[in-house]
């Protein structure tokens, strides 16, 4: 892959991990306040009715599953900047061969070509 196009990348990679530090940011707030770590006492479900509460409860572990699943994508992107350093980015982790580039700009965290990927996934049953 030429420099200019490992460029773009990594300024794409930079800007989405930018964007997700600041929703992960919000939501761990989010999380802390609902857990009772807030100014006003207030802890988790405290609504004084039951169907409050509820609905708290399951917001609360959305939060939490929506945290858990931008931590990965971040921890994603970390190993496609760290791939791109390595000079390995672009490179299918499978096949050692060139992933497209219309697939990376669908999806700049891609390890497997499009091929690999289908091939991995069909072994899976998926």
């Amino acid at each position: 892959m030429d420099k200019r196009n490992l460029a773009k990348f990594r300024e794409i990679l930079l800007n989405e991990r930018a964007r997700l530090l600041k929703d992960v940011q919000r939501n761990e707030k989010a999380i802390r306040h609902a857990d009772g770590e807030s100014e006003s006492g207030a802890g988790r479900a405290h609504s004084n009715h039951l169907a409050d509460q509820g609905s708290d409860e399951a917001e609360y572990e959305t939060k939490l599953l929506l945290s858990a699943t931008q931590m990965e994508y971040l921890r994603e992107i970390d190993e496609a900047l760290q791939r791109i350093e390595d000079g390995t980015y672009g490179i299918c982790e499978m096949t050692g061969e060139p992933i497209g580039l219309d697939r990376l700009r669908a999806l700049p965290t891609a390890r497997l070509s499009v091929k690999a990927q289908e091939k991995l996934e069909s072994s899976q049953g998926w």
